[in-house]
């Protein structure tokens, strides 16, 4: 199988992220930080490690903690429910944001009455029409905005610091999901100042499942939607602080976390800029090979603004026939559909053809793999 769905997941994992995993499930089946014995002490210090492995891996200072959760759909579910919203809050999107965050931001708007707006990009450039978007902010203040740092469904990098700086002009808290972005796009999230980033181990970290969380910026005054035991202050039926373990409640899963931890020292030796612009190389390879076909409609942020993704649609074909076609016919695995976005394909203009097909490449795709899909698109 060419496997060209990283942006569900990396489908290979570095063997020592596979050799991690095996020895936590063997010898650190434990629960870290709960006990006083030798192997939960372990456990504990290899999850601040690989606090400490992301923070480097982020450029970000001691002004950020990194908290763990099952997945980065929890970790938004955590901070989106835990929002303090009402009739007079206003909340923003981008057009990118995928169900992790749509789906429990409208739970919340239904409940509590607060307004959700949708930021405005150009079709044509890409671009964020600052000058509407200073007026929506001018006549909805914004209180959160949400935004993506890379989209799921085109590979697009957002202005996110550019975003960042307009509404921190407004008071606004910003909340960035770094789920495509983390570890493969080389960029100084201290300098963007967002309150916090959401990041998901077992997509471009190339971590296992099961690790995830959100990175969060000192006095961003996040709550947490999320209740359970932590360890501590246990005969308090209030949730302890953040310092206290009371963003992370319930069992950690060691073993991911120690994977992840692998994960994060691999790229740090590999270098972010080093996997960038390999995976540059193979999305090059692709765009050059099948742009300017008559049947092949891509949706392609400019250049400087792409990432590992590849989004693109079949004349004559619905997306999910392309990607069983690909499949059956030539073993190329890719995503089709809507990608769990449910605000983008309307902006794009992809929904006559069921969504789009989506092409994701990663560090361990080679250039003969993607010649072969190029070679299968063109013959369709």
């Amino acid at each position: 199988m060419i496997y060209l769905d990283n942006a569900a997941t990396t489908g290979k994992k570095p063997d020592v992220v596979i050799q991690a995993v095996a020895a936590a499930m063997k010898d650190l089946s434990v629960n870290a930080g709960r006990g006083s014995y030798a192997a939960a002490v372990k456990a504990a210090q290899i999850m601040d490690e690989c606090r400490n492995h992301l923070l480097t891996l982020g450029k970000m200072h001691s002004d950020y903690h990194v908290y763990f959760s099952p997945s980065a759909t929890i970790a938004f579910n955590q901070l989106i429910l835990g929002l303090k919203v009402d009739d007079y809050s206003t909340i923003f999107v981008s057009p990118f944001e995928h169900n992790a965050v749509m789906r429990p931001l409208h739970a919340v708007c239904k409940k509590n009455g607060a307004n959700l707006q949708v930021l405005p990009f150009d079709r044509e450039t890409w671009e964020l029409n600052t000058a509407e978007t200073e007026m929506k902010f001018l006549k909805y203040k914004p209180d959160f905005v949400f935004v993506s740092m890379v989209s799921n469904t085109t590979g697009f990098i957002l202005p996110v610091k550019q975003i960042t700086q307009m509404a921190h002009s407004y008071g606004a808290k910003v909340i960035v999901d770094c789920a495509q972005a983390f570890g493969a796009i080389d960029i100084d999230f201290s300098d963007i100042g967002a309150e916090a980033y959401i990041f998901a181990g077992h997509k471009t970290l190339y971590g296992p499942y099961g690790a995830a969380g959100f990175i969060l910026k000192n006095g961003s005054d996040l709550n947490s939607g999320i209740y359970g035991g932590t360890g501590s202050d246990s005969l308090n039926l209030d949730m302890p602080g953040a310092d206290a373990g009371g963003y992370e409640p319930g069992s950690a899963n060691v073993p991911a976390i120690c994977g992840l931890n692998e994960a994060a020292k691999w790229i740090l030796d590999k270098g972010v800029q080093t996997i960038q612009a390999y995976e540059a190389e193979l999305v090059n390879q692709i765009v050059k090979g099948i742009q300017g076909m008559d049947n092949i409609r891509l949706f392609l942020p400019p250049t400087s603004s792409r990432s590992s993704i590849i989004a693109f649609a079949v004349e004559g074909y619905q997306s999910r026939d392309v990607g069983d076609i690909l499949d059956a016919e030539y073993g190329i695995a890719v995503r089709t559909g809507y990608q769990c976005a449910p605000l983008v394909h309307e902006w794009l203009g992809s929904k006559p053809y069921g969504g789009i097909v989506r092409a994701s490449v990663g560090y361990f795709n080679s250039e003969d793999e993607v010649a072969e899909f190029v070679a299968a698109v063109k013959s369709l």
